[in-house]
């Protein structure tokens, strides 16, 4: 291991305070590695509205601070929630007077339209900044400091300009993650002033500059020490062409030698068979039966009869393009032909809520849909399907296909990103592989690979092997956690020599 660290983490979710998506897991199970590894670890987290306080633990009020906003200043609180031991300190952030920024429903959409909220740059701008003020008064000094995504991208930035020479900050390296490229923080030039720069850093080759508008996501990536992103193959992907890099593949090319991918892993104390109190039954590689129950357990909840006892197919996902739903609504006829049933869990684009609602309506007997946050039946639904399908345009890790490996539930991906790192075509004469996998985003090949599925459940003694290959995979924290450890130890042995991103330096990159 790494030396120990004092790390800070920003970041606009964190299970189970605030979870929209795999975001969060990621940070809460990343985080929590850390303390496990000695390091000490801070995690600083908006204060939304409906946030929720994990049993056991406590929150104690900080002093507030005034936070620099344009030409003035605006007022900040923060609160700290600690946990029981081996947790990571958790930072609260709130406006102040107001607080207008988080005191509101949902986390970045308007719950009744479904849309997002229009002043988001300006809340997650101030969470950053607000956090920033916060970490100075903590009277300590912080070896590495991790942003996560564009809602947080501006820390590294500010952390090379305008606290260039706080002594907060000396020494400290600034890692950037890339959780999904297709999110960036897209807004008018305007957004600079509240950012604390004149409008004269806006220009050609200024690095605010993106098409005539400010990129939150180009600015994390110009100005952080490293950047990373949640696995190899997508940290390759965005650097190509556009359907990857969403117009920022030019930008991360520049930085190609700066550019790492580390795989995510799972939180196993939480996704185990074995011990998972959200399942009717449990099990493990010795003893499967409890996969069986729980399959029935899901029938059952699911309305659909018992006979005939076909396959159950599950989807746990955020129901928008990105996850490659138009091959479902391509191939629903071929789908309704299969001899399987379809449990899916998700919210999303009204167009396929609308489909799988319909699907619900006029095949009760083969399609459940259910829209409601309900961790539970997530659980439930990876205990008890048989395959889980993830036809995903691109996706840069996933987390849901480790989820299903470690609970014997047989994946069935595309070949893109973190999925192409993770699951392998079984092959049954070398009983090598651990799931179905097809290239093309193609209905016609997502289609001939559930029927290989299918075709390979006839063979019990084929699949036992399959899913043992699965469960016995390691996509625990722990490698994952390593990975960032030599992250952190290349940022910092850049900031000890000198070289790191500058306005001066970034503005020349161009």
């Amino acid at each position: 291991m790494s030396l120990v660290r004092s790390i800070v983490h920003l970041t606009s979710e964190m299970a189970p305070f605030a979870k929209v998506g795999g975001l969060a897991d990621v940070v809460a199970a990343l985080a929590t590695e850390q303390v496990r590894a000695g390091h000490r670890v801070v995690v600083a987290l908006p204060h939304y509205r409906d946030l929720v306080l994990p049993a056991g633990w406590t929150v104690s009020d900080l002093s507030g601070t005034l936070v620099p906003w344009g030409m003035g200043h605006e007022s900040a609180r923060f609160r700290v929630a600690e946990g029981p031991p081996g947790q990571p300190t958790v930072l609260l952030v709130d406006h102040a007077g107001d607080r207008r920024f988080f005191q509101r429903a949902g986390i970045y959409d308007d719950p009744s339209t479904h849309e997002g909220y229009p002043d988001n740059p300006e809340r997650y701008l101030f969470f950053t900044r607000a956090a920033l003020e916060a970490i100075k008064g903590f009277g300590e000094h912080f070896d590495v400091l991790h942003a996560h995504d564009q809602q947080a991208s501006w820390a590294p930035c500010f952390v090379r300009t305008h606290d260039a020479e706080d002594a907060a900050f000396q020494g400290t390296a600034t890692v950037f993650t890339i959780h999904n490229l297709g999110y960036q923080g897209i807004v008018d030039p305007w957004i600079l002033g509240l950012a604390g720069f004149p409008r004269s850093a806006f220009h050609l080759n200024s690095p605010f500059e993106y098409h005539g508008r400010v990129n939150f996501m180009k600015v994390g990536i110009l100005f952080a020490d490293l950047v990373s992103t949640v696995s190899p193959t997508y940290a390759r992907e965005i650097q190509t062409t556009g359907e990857y890099g969403f117009g920022l593949e030019g930008v991360l090319r520049r930085r190609t030698g700066d550019v790492r991918g580390i795989l995510n892993g799972i939180d196993d104390a939480v996704w185990d068979p074995a011990r998972d109190p959200l399942l009717p039954a449990h099990y493990d590689l010795a003893h499967p039966e409890g996969k069986r129950a729980c399959r029935r357990a899901l029938t059952l909840a699911s309305g659909f009869p018992l006979e005939p006892d076909w396959p159950i197919i599950g989807i746990v996902s955020r129901l928008v393009e990105q996850k490659g739903f138009e091959l479902i609504e391509a191939a629903e006829r071929e789908l309704c032909d299969l001899p399987a049933r379809f449990v899916i869990l998700g919210v999303g684009a009204p167009r396929f809520m609308e489909l799988f609602r319909r699907l619900a309506d006029e095949r009760p007997w083969q399609w459940r849909f259910e829209t409601a946050h309900d961790e539970a039946l997530a659980h439930r639904i990876e205990g008890g399907a048989d395959l889980f399908l993830m036809p995903s345009r691109y996706e840069p890790c996933g987390l849901n296909q480790l989820y299903s490996l470690r609970y014997g539930t047989v994946p069935v991906v595309r070949a893109t990103g973190g999925l192409a790192d993770t699951v392998h075509e079984y092959d049954p004469v070398s009983h090598q592989g651990n799931g179905f996998v097809f290239h093309g985003f193609s209905a016609d090949e997502m289609i001939m690979a559930l029927r290989r599925a299918l075709a390979l459940m006839a063979d019990p003694v084929q699949w036992r092997k399959l899913q043992h290959n699965g469960m016995s995979r390691d996509s625990s924290w722990r490698a994952a956690a390593d990975g960032y450890d030599h992250l952190y130890d290349e940022a910092l042995d850049r900031v000890a020599h000198g070289r790191v991103p500058s306005l001066e330096s970034v503005r020349d990159h161009f």
